[in-house]
């Protein structure tokens, strides 16, 4: 080799290891950054001696970091399912809760049993009363949780298009520089690691099938098939409602005018948080309010006066906006009784009109005689409690039973699905943690590597700074003797 050769091949080391030592540098920089790629050179040897910097690239698994985002959406879709049925749990508590209830309704049939012991006695005819409109309220209070998780998973889902139509914006100038920079050979692993980031953001709000295309191109889709990104951003729409009641019907959720989910979407997606919170608004709350209505009809009925006509009106409960007695057989829906169910004001005024009857106002009187020691009205009372009673089987808590036995299989088919949704989110957590740990194995920056490449690096680089020392000194011996 002559000693050109030899210096040249020296410099171009030096060269080469300067850049190699910037891209560590990176990696250390960024060692903390989960979302950071490990970023090294590709290099070529030259045909004058030495190595030259082809281009800079990245490690990657596109398997792997599928597999990632399919579990973060899963994730996504059952932590907010688990929320809404928390907050709505919360409200209720248990079967043995003093607030749930089924523990109101034990407490008003022995209130009942109690004033038919001593139908005289106007503290016990007051104490039923009393215990009638604390189950009423409790059904008003689940009913006002059931429709608060609604508007508040429509709240969360207008955010969640916001926040998607901001990253789709992003994505699109990000993957167009990277395209640029690929196809004329700059560094864009930066670009790239921002790129994967975003999509691992959107795989939170929906589940994702992703597509690497030629030219370092990447493409979007839900994994229902709606084009989120092909060369340009899909718009995300939703309008929220400002509130909800029982009979409220939550707006469509649209990505690039198609919507996500519902009988009229040709293409629903299958999980990411929008998908948890759109099935939480539309069929979750909406079965646990018909089952709430379905408590709310059977005591109205179990409690109502009829006349001499065969007219059952409403009695004890009322279901109507102004409290007045309702003729039962013109009801043509339930939806919502539950938040309207109330104790009639009549008995309020006047609570031996439980023993006696015509709290509805319409003659119904049961103790024609007006005797103190009245209790058959009572024990009938009692009896229809205990009456077994059909259900409307769709909203999933049973079709047959007492109103006790619905309502304790309500309370249970709500913490079927809490349970269900919260061990979904330890175990689907579980596969995210480990997604994540097998992607970052492959592709993330580890220190201790790093570090060992920096000191082989600085050991290349004494090398060629000796060999440019010798040959410098081998010049000047030949200049001397010259």
């Amino acid at each position: 080799m002559s000693l050109l050769s030899a210096f040249t091949s020296a410099r171009s080391s030096l060269a080469a290891v300067s850049q190699q030592s910037n891209l560590v540098s990176r990696n250390v920089a960024n060692a903390e950054n989960p979302s950071a790629t490990r970023k090294y050179a590709s290099q070529s040897a030259s045909v004058f001696g030495g190595v030259s910097i082809l281009s800079v690239s990245q490690s990657s698994n596109q398997a792997l970091f599928r597999s990632m985002t399919a579990a973060n959406s899963t994730v996504a879709a059952a932590e907010v399912s688990y929320g809404a049925l928390d907050s709505i749990r919360a409200v209720i508590g248990d079967t043995d809760s003093i607030t749930s209830p089924a523990s109101r309704l034990t407490v008003l049939d022995a209130a009942l049993a109690q004033y038919a012991v001593t139908p005289e006695d106007p503290q016990t005819a007051r104490a039923a009363v009393t215990a009638a409109s604390d189950l009423a309220a409790s059904l008003n209070a689940t009913t006002k949780a059931v429709q608060a998780a609604r508007t508040d998973a429509d709240r969360q889902l207008a955010d969640a298009a916001g926040t998607m139509n901001s990253l789709l914006k992003e994505f699109e100038k990000l993957n167009g520089r990277i395209m640029a920079g690929t196809a004329t050979g700059q560094d864009v692993t930066d670009e790239v690691d921002r790129r994967d980031q975003i999509v691992t953001e959107l795989s939170g709000y929906v589940g994702l099938n992703v597509q690497v295309r030629s030219g370092n191109d990447m493409t979007l889709y839900t994994d229902s098939g709606i084009t989120l990104f092909e060369t340009t951003a899909r718009t995300v729409e939703f309008m929220p409602q400002s509130s909800y009641d029982a009979k409220t019907t939550g707006n469509p959720f649209r990505i690039d005018g198609v919507s996500v989910s519902g009988s009229s979407a040709g293409m629903p997606i299958k999980s990411g948080s929008v998908y948890g919170l759109l099935t939480m608004r539309d069929e979750t709350a909406v079965a646990y309010q018909g089952q709430l209505d379905e408590i709310a009809v059977s005591l109205v009925n179990a409690f109502s006066e009829t006349d001499a006509g065969g007219t059952n009106w409403s009695g004890l409960f009322t279901i109507s906006t102004d409290g007045s007695s309702t003729d039962l057989s013109t009801i043509t829906s339930k939806t919502g009784f539950a938040g309207l169910l109330a104790v009639s004001a009549n008995v309020i005024a006047t609570p031996t009109l439980l023993r006696d009857g015509d709290i509805s106002g319409k003659g119904v009187v049961y103790n024609t005689n007006g005797t103190a020691g009245f209790a058959d009205r009572l024990n009938d009372l009692l009896s229809g409690l205990k009456e077994q009673r059909s259900f409307d089987g769709s909203f999933g808590a049973g079709t047959t039973g007492t109103i006790s036995d619905y309502i304790a299989s309500s309370i249970s088919w709500l913490e079927d699905k809490r349970s269900t949704a919260s061990d979904e989110v330890d175990y689907q957590s579980t596969v995210l943690s480990r997604a994540q740990e097998s992607l970052s194995n492959v592709t993330g920056i580890n220190l201790d590597e790093e570090m060992s490449h920096l000191l082989e690096l600085e050991r290349s680089f004494q090398a060629s700074s000796k060999l440019i020392s010798t040959v410098g000194d081998m010049l000047d011996a030949l200049l001397a003797i010259v």
